[in-house]
């Protein structure tokens, strides 16, 4: 069952949830033989739990066009308590554990990584995705556990630290339990804290993982052939910092390193997505809906037609202050909520849906032209002086040339997505 050659590019499931069709034909697509991809990353949080549904409806397939379940290296990861976690929590599902190992980050944000709480969710992960075993399991943030506790560099970081890693050695230990069980091939952790530095407060020591992963086997298997595998980080253009601490630990110690975000990067400059957009027909669109609607509002006395008209106006002259995509998505939810009080007095998705899909489109164009100027001018970064380098090729293909990463994982919402992880892959 143990998968030797992993695709350079895995599959990221963050936002790929069952029911949604665009969704489904990407992993079914990503799946197929002749894409060559076979690493499918996702968690038990993901779409509360119906990312986690997706892989088990294409995993149970009959299509013989995609990979088999033993061709496919499948991860998955436990953690948190939210949505459905936090229902069956309020519930009592998880009475044994003991209070102090919840993390009570917010209020619709719990976390724990217990190993009754690893053996629970692993169960359920496992029907969801109607499988026997998972490739590896990974320990998802554990470093909520710091976060939660450390509010200054006044407070017990080492003492905090110490007593994070003492809980995920007991994970460890469970996880070895698993292994014996045949429930999973191998575990690891995937950390957002593997990328800071080393003084951060919220860092997670790594020095000794291997170590105490001996001793967790040891315990549990009667040997050091531990099944510590595998550790997963941000890591981008922008974020680069854990490429030559963290990732290069771990390459050198044996492990595999994944990586997560490689497009959407966040400094002290602010958040960018690393992806080039084509130029919208925005200012043709645009006029055709303002004097559609102006037209439409001569000799009638409809508040709903003026009042789209002035939204229509209003988003037009905050175009040029809407700086990326990060943005729009924000603004986007005031925009729709506003949008769906008019529905039924006007056909709202003839009259707005094509200014809206080219207002969005322009947003991103004008965002990854900015970003590309941020990146050269700021960063150096020479290859994207050439307009016919996509930033996105230029972002992957430093990952892959960095030496220290076995897989890069790519949200593939869309087929599209898939084209582009199956073009660099051949690169």
């Amino acid at each position: 069952m143990s998968i030797e050659k992993l695709s350079r590019v895995g599959i990221g499931m963050y936002r790929m949830c069952l029911g949604n069709k665009l969704n489904e034909n990407a992993l079914f697509k990503a799946l197929s033989r002749e894409t060559d991809i076979n690493v499918i990353d996702t968690s038990t949080n993901y779409c509360d739990g119906e990312s986690e549904n997706l892989v088990g409806k294409v995993l149970t397939s009959s299509n013989d066009k995609l990979l088999s379940r033993s061709e496919i290296f499948l991860a998955t990861k436990y953690g948190y308590i939210q949505g459905n976690n936090m229902t069956l929590y309020q519930n009592g599902s998880f009475k044994n554990i003991p209070d102090e190992h919840i993390v009570r980050y917010s209020s619709n944000c719990f976390h724990c990584i217990h190993p009754e709480f690893m053996r629970d969710q692993l169960i359920r992960s496992l029907h969801r995705m109607q499988t026997k075993y998972v490739n590896i399991l990974f320990i998802h943030n554990p470093e909520y556990f710091l976060m939660n506790k450390i509010k200054s560099s006044n407070d017990d970081v080492k003492g905090y630290q110490k007593e994070m890693l003492d809980r995920i050695i007991q994970s460890f230990e469970a996880m070895e339990e698993a292994i014996d069980k045949g429930q999973i091939l191998s575990y690891g952790i995937s950390s957002n804290s593997f990328s800071l530095a080393e003084d951060d407060k919220h860092f997670l020591p790594f020095n000794d993982l291997i170590d105490r992963a001996k001793e967790a086997s040891k315990r549990v298997r009667k040997t050091e052939n531990h099944g510590f595998a595998a550790v997963q980080m941000p890591a981008n253009l922008l974020e680069r910092y854990g490429l030559s601490t963290t990732a290069k630990w771990a390459k050198q110690n044996g492990l595999r390193v994944f990586i997560n975000r490689p497009l959407n990067a966040f400094n002290s400059d602010g958040a960018f997505r690393l992806a080039s957009y084509p130029k919208a027909n925005y200012e043709s669109i645009k006029s055709s809906t303002i004097s559609y609607l102006e037209t439409l509002s001569h000799g009638r006395e409809s508040k709903t037609i003026h009042s789209i008209l002035d939204l229509v106006k209003k988003m037009d002259s905050m175009l040029p202050l809407i700086k990326s995509v990060f943005e729009w998505e924000n603004y986007r939810l005031s925009v729709y909520s506003t949008i769906r009080q008019f529905r039924t007095d006007i056909d709202i998705d003839t009259v707005l849906n094509p200014f809206l899909d080219v207002f969005e489109a322009e947003v991103r164009y004008r965002g990854s032209q900015g970003v590309r100027n941020y990146l050269i001018e700021k960063h150096n970064i020479e290859e994207l002086k050439d307009e016919n380098k996509s930033i996105e090729q230029v972002a992957i293909e430093f990952l892959f040339n960095s030496g220290v990463i076995d897989v890069v994982l790519m949200g593939m919402t869309r087929e599209k997505y898939v084209d582009f992880a199956k073009e660099v892959i051949k690169h």
